[in-house]
């Protein structure tokens, strides 16, 4: 019928008094203390209301509640006794037309239309102006104005007689909106229409409200102004007597007000009641339920002693009270299903209503009676709750006094069991739907940390505890034992165990545990399949053996207390494929490893002949050609050119053995197999060793900046000179001569930090990403193999140290070396010298 979204009234509110929550800003229209009087009869008395922007307030009210009155006070047509109207703040005067100029326009029950006219004419009349003699335009802005207010208007050369009513009130109101009001005040719009035309103006009155008009409505229509209102005034013998809001009312409530009947019964407030339990069930914790139910249900029996046993197996236990003490004695905490002793039991096994109208002459009540007397109840009745698949509980309502239940109370609490009995039947299948939710989640978390970038000891220990989780276990174990007799065996625990065994029941169960483990290990099949065994300690433990590459493994769980979660032997065999599917994968990562190693090694190997060939040829060929030219037999040198050749054959030879140990040296870095010779080394005489071995015009350009009581540093002493001498020479070589360079050393918390820094040009930005990378070299012209100082990073990781280069905003270049006082260095000498000997 409309855009508008029907309005879903709700059971569980009478009207609002005071009313609904008003919107903000100041009101249109306002109404206050309004009193209109005809002689002794008073058609208004005291009315007050307020139409704030863009609400659709409704007034209802019977036939003399005054209405009407209102309406015409509102438009101006009399004036009231008393009170004011205002608009907009601004008192509106009493006189015809005042409201109009003010923007307020009046739809009446009757429309004053001209019959003989047509849609168009009506609709412009007494506002022709241009158009009183171009018909063209007068139709064209017509049908515009209706297009515009979505107003379904037939031919507009019509004329209005032929109209049906609805068509005449649509038309009506499209031509008081012609003007824009401020406020549209529509009395009895709907009057003496057919169903359809009715709709058809319902349907105007929403689309003018959601473009934002101010609507006073007038209606007898109970459900139209529930369909259509922000807000509901009730008036009765000219006075407010409710304010209500649709969306927490009823329309039974208006109705109620309207008469002048009380809005409350017995029976509404059974119904709000119920609703509103409904509404709680809907969010409450499935845990709290029965609670809930209990307490609803004592307030609509106003009674304050009522309990719930549940059916679990082969026993009643009581799962929820309301006015019980807090310790239930046994005889009522479980009743045994099937036993027809005590009203749970009567109703269990007959489920039929027990009542038991005297409980100190009952023979139900024998063995309990001195619980009826401490709760003070004399008569009981006990009505079975049904579920789907037959009994699933009793529900026991104990009275202060002697008698029987009205029919209509049996009744309702048939009708309350019913809705314990879905909530029962609720809690149990969100139960069971989190536990299979428990054990697909336990078993994607295993699958992802087994699959997962860790390490397959790190991924075990990970999934046996997310194992462990799911299962709710005390204890999971994982044996793992391959190789001839399980010599190579490996086991992973997870929970109270796990960690050192305190006192002697602690290492027992340990030892159970462990025990079991070796019995199923000896044990025929490996099937994957789970095994249930009791362990001597106490406590239950489920076992699955399952095979691996070249042996057998097995998943333990022990649970101490707590009962097996169902589902739990599916998750574990699960899990168990899970690990045998893991342990292949780190067979295959072990296996990778060896070949990407072998391949490596063969990779190095002839990288370094094809290194060895380059680096060897340019002083093998000086040496060849000196040598050859010295052994010519027809050609006689003087003595100069003969020790000039002879230097040159020994340089090259120098640099060849340079090359060599470079190469040598870099080949053992590249392969993990470098050797150091540690001991504690005195940095300044380090220091001075290195600069010792530059040429002797270099020296004077090199300062060193050292503590004389540095501490000694656990380090190969003929490594570290090589490193500093490498980064020295680097540092005059590679830069404009002059450049001047500086050594220092400091101590940083463990470690010794050694800064080498020049002020020369500068490292280039295409050599500072790879600055310590083989062939890297700051000048091309520079001779050597380019391995200086990638041997150098090398020398420096070996210690367990860094180096790492430095571009100073200054200028220049510093490359800081950073090693350990002492223990790792040791360590790494002791590693290295072991991985050597091999």
């Amino acid at each position: 019928m409309s855009d508008r979204p029907t309005r879903a009234p709700t059971r569980n509110s009478g009207p609002v008094l005071p009313g609904p929550e008003r919107a903000a800003g100041p009101a249109l229209l306002s109404v206050r203390e309004l009193s209109v009087r005809f002689g002794p009869l008073s058609a208004l008395e005291g009315v007050s209301l307020d139409v704030h922007p863009g609400e659709l307030v409704a007034v209802a009210g019977e036939n003399g509640a005054g209405k009407t009155t209102l309406v015409a006070c509102v438009a101006g047509d009399f004036a009231p006794s008393s009170g004011r109207i205002l608009l907009e703040g601004r008192a509106l005067p009493p006189r015809l037309r005042a409201a109009t100029r003010r923007g307020v326009a009046i739809v009446r029950q009757h429309t004053e239309l001209c019959g003989n006219l047509d849609i168009a004419a009506n609709l412009f009349l007494g506002r022709e102006g241009n158009f009183f003699f171009d018909h063209v335009s007068l139709y064209g802005r017509a049908s515009a104005v209706l297009e515009e207010w979505k107003i379904p208007l037939p031919d507009l050369s019509t004329k209005v007689a032929a109209l049906s009513g609805g068509m005449r009130q649509l038309l009506t109101v499209a031509r008081v909106m012609l003007d824009r009001p401020r406020l549209l005040v529509l009395d009895e719009p709907t009057f003496s229409l057919g169903a359809n035309e009715a709709a058809q103006v319902e349907e105007l009155i929403v689309s003018l409200h959601q473009q934002g008009t101010t609507i006073l409505l007038v209606s007898h229509d109970v459900d139209q102004m529930f369909r259509l209102a922000d807000r509901i005034v009730i008036l009765r013998h000219g006075r407010v007597v409710a304010d209500v809001d649709p969306l927490a009312s009823h329309p039974d409530d208006v109705i109620a007000l309207l008469s002048g009947q009380q809005v409350d019964s017995s029976a509404r407030r059974q119904l709000v009641r119920l609703q509103g339990l409904v509404d709680q069930l809907a969010s409450t914790d499935p845990s709290s339920s029965l609670s809930v139910i209990l307490s609803s249900l004592g307030a609509a029996l106003n009674n304050k002693c009522l309990s719930v046993h549940l059916r679990e197996g082969n026993v009643l236990r009581c799962a929820a009270t309301l006015g019980f003490p807090r310790t239930l004695p046994a005889a009522w905490a479980e009743v045994p299903y099937g036993s027809a002793k005590g009203p749970v039991g009567q109703a269990s096994v007959s489920e039929q209503v027990v009542v038991d109208e005297d409980i100190e002459h009952s023979a139900g009540w024998a063995q309990l009676r001195w619980l009826a007397r401490t709760v003070k109840a004399e008569s009981s009745w006990t009505v079975p709750v049904m579920g789907s698949s037959g009994l699933i509980g009793v529900i026991t309502i104990l009275r202060p006094t002697k008698g029987v239940p009205q029919r209509d109370e049996l009744d309702l609490v048939r009708l309350y069991a019913g809705y314990a009995a879905s909530a029962i039947e609720r809690d149990r299948l969100l139960s069971d739907l989190t536990a299979r939710n428990r054990v697909l989640e336990t078993i994607r978390e295993v699958l992802e940390t087994l699959t997962g970038s860790v390490s397959v000891p790190d991924g075990f220990a990970f999934a046996l505890r997310t194992l462990r989780r799911g299962l709710q276990a005390d204890e999971v174990l994982l044996q793992i034992m391959r190789g001839n007799d399980g010599a190579d065996s490996r086991c992973f625990t997870e929970g109270a165990l796990s960690g050192p065994a305190e006192g002697g029941d602690a290492e027992a169960a340990r030892s159970a545990l462990l025990g079991s483990a070796s019995q199923v290990l000896a044990g025929r099949p490996y099937d994957g399949k789970a095994k249930m065994t009791r362990l001597a300690g106490g406590g239950l433990c489920v076992a699955v053996p399952f095979p691996t590459e070249g042996g057998v493994a097995v998943l333990l769980v022990r649970w101490e207390n707590l009962p097996m979660p169902e589902g739990s032997t599916d998750l574990m065999e699960d899990a168990a494929r899970s690990f045998q599917l893991a342990l292949e994968r780190e067979d295959a990562v072990v296996a990778h490893q060896e070949t990407a190693a072998l391949r490596r090694s063969q990779e190095m190997q002839q990288g370094f002949l094809s290194r060895l060939s380059h680096e060897l040829r340019t002083p093998l060929t000086a040496i060849r050609g000196y040598a050859s030219s010295l052994l010519q037999p027809d050609v006689t040198w003087d003595g100069d050119s003969q020790q000039r050749f002879l230097s040159c054959v020994a340089a090259e030879s120098a640099r060849l053995g340079r090359l060599v140990d470079d190469l040598l040296d870099f080949s053992a870095i590249e392969s993990g197999i470098l050797r150091l010779q540690s001991d504690w080394c005195d940095l300044a005489l380090v220091l001075e060793a290195a600069v010792g071995c530059l040429p002797a015009p270099n020296r004077p350009m090199v300062r060193v900046l050292i503590d004389p009581s540095f501490p000694a540093v656990w380090a190969d002493h003929d490594r570290m000179e090589q490193v500093l001498l490498n980064l020295i020479d680097n540092a005059l070589r590679h830069n404009p001569e002059g450049t001047k360079v500086e050594v220092s050393a400091l101590i940083e918390g463990p470690a010794v930090a050694i800064s080498v820094s020049d002020d020369g040009t500068g490292v280039p930005d295409d050599v500072a990403g790879a600055f310590f990378e083989p062939k890297n070299r700051r000048r091309t012209s520079t001779a050597g193999a380019g391995l200086g100082l990638s041997i150098a990073r090398g020398i420096v990781e070996a210690h367990g140290g860094r180096i790492e280069l430095r571009r100073p905003q200054r200028g220049g270049t510093q490359v800081k070396v950073s090693v350990p006082v002492e223990g790792t260095g040791r360590a790494a000498s002791e590693a290295v010298g072991a991985g050597t000997s091999t």
